[in-house]
């Protein structure tokens, strides 16, 4: 039985029955009840019962609104369809004590896409409803190559690690020493050649394309990466999909231009709309948001345009990510929760950053975000770019300045691999969708 508290200190009897507490929901979870005379102080005490069968007991604090009501907001609990709040209230004073009965709220979003769709064109969309990825939307990227990361993942084209299955994109990361085709001993001792192993080579940077098990380990970890051929200029971008859990896992949901008009990167941006870590400690509990710009790669001016959303897991069921995109801002979120916005001014970036010698001056305001963009799908393992920062972990096994980063990691592969459970350490896309202005 849920034991629910809703604390009113009176400055005379009690009321014989509170008024009524409602619940909604818009953009965080919302309580109100009326105001009556002598109330000093109001708790709202509730439980979410989650669709997966979780429990999370919560307690607020009201104020007393100007509309005469007592309000609390919980902008960082996150509800799927189907998930149950229990609630009620009791009211405490100087002579005695009221309580609500237990109450039942269950959460029935209205289709958040409805809006749009009824008053802007739909450009592109795919719901992975084929027995395949459909390749006249999408390329794979085939590599080693890690983003200049120095990621662990070697990207292939397999239906191992990227396919469809029950009206979803499935991006899966697996043992590279699992596949028939290698073992423990090609690791160490083998050649990876892209060309002869997969038929091509997509990005030879990092010795992407080619590269020999003697001079250090090979990519332990096989995954999928995949760049949608449509593309956007201003509008809105949904995604709704399944992050997912397992140490060291970083899974992406971003974009990027489909021509460096600028220069090469960041001169020509990217939008990171979703980015996560698979970790259960400091991982899977934040998703954040990133725009990277400026004038060089060593003096990329992200840290401005960077924002996070914190919940107590994000692995746990679906979530709709959104990029609201327009000739004046850009803004993302997660289940109508804003994560980031940004609004360069008048000035535009150059100005925002600032950036000088500005590579943008001949662009629009958001420029170097006023060209098409591609959307990218891919889920990558560990890398030494700091994204999987040294000392936040006391089990991290390698050190980012490390040499040999790649063999660290493999070598405890009993410690984080029993982190990785089945279908869980997949990112699964339910449908994307591009929206123009």
């Amino acid at each position: 039985m849920l034991v629910l508290l809703a604390v009113v200190c009176l400055a005379g009897p009690l009321a014989a029955s509170l008024p009524d507490v409602t619940v909604s929901h818009d953009g965080g979870l919302h309580f109100k009840m009326p105001d009556f005379p002598g109330v000093k102080k109001v708790f709202f005490n509730y439980m979410l019962e989650t669709v997966e069968n979780k429990v999370i007991p919560k307690v607020g604090h009201a104020t007393l609104g100007g509309d005469g009501k007592w309000l609390w907001k919980d902008l960082e609990m996150v509800l799927h369809p189907g998930d149950k709040i229990q609630y009620n209230a009791v009211a405490y004073g100087p002579h005695g004590k009221v309580e609500s009965p237990v109450k039942d709220w269950v959460y029935a979003p209205p289709p958040t896409t409805m809006g749009p769709r009824r008053t802007r064109a739909v450009v592109f969309r795919d719901d992975f409803n084929g027995a395949h990825v459909d390749k006249g939307n999408w390329n794979y990227e085939v590599s080693m190559y890690g983003g200049m990361n120095w990621e662990f993942q070697v990207y292939v084209p397999d239906e191992s690690n990227v396919y469809t299955r029950n009206g979803h994109l499935w991006i899966k990361p697996t043992l590279t020493a699992d596949d028939p085709r290698f073992n423990e001993g090609f690791l160490h001792n083998g050649v990876m050649d892209m060309q002869q192993i997969w038929g091509e080579c997509t990005q030879s940077a990092n010795y992407g394309c080619h590269r020999e098990g003697k001079n250090g380990l090979l990519p332990p970890i096989m995954s999928g990466k995949i760049f949608s051929k449509p593309t956007l200029r201003y509008g809105t971008v949904e995604v709704r999909a399944r992050i997912p859990r397992g140490d060291w896992i970083w899974p992406a949901i971003w974009m990027m231009p489909k021509d460096s008009h600028y220069g090469g990167w960041p001169r020509s941006g990217e939008i990171d709309i979703m980015e996560s870590r698979g970790n259960m400690q400091h991982g899977v509990s934040q998703v954040s948001s990133t725009l990277h710009w400026g004038s060089s790669w060593d003096a990329n001016h992200y840290s401005q345009t960077h924002g996070e959303k914190n919940s107590a897991n994000w692995a746990t069921g679906w979530h709709t990510w959104r990029l609201e995109w327009t000739p004046d801002h850009l803004t993302t979120f997660v289940d109508n929760q804003q994560i980031m916005r940004v609004d360069p001014g008048a000035g535009g970036f150059c100005r925002f950053g600032p950036v000088n010698p500005c590579p943008w001056s001949s662009g629009e305001k958001m420029a170097p975000f006023d060209q098409p963009f591609y959307m990218i799908f891919n889920v990558a393992v560990g890398g030494t770019n700091g994204f999987f920062p040294d000392g936040l972990w006391s089990n991290k096994p390698w050190s980012n300045n490390s040499p040999h980063a790649a063999d660290d990691f493999y070598a405890h592969k009993n410690e984080w691999y029993s982190t990785w459970h089945g279908d869980d350490v997949a990112m699964w896309i339910d449908w994307v969708e591009f929206r123009s202005l």
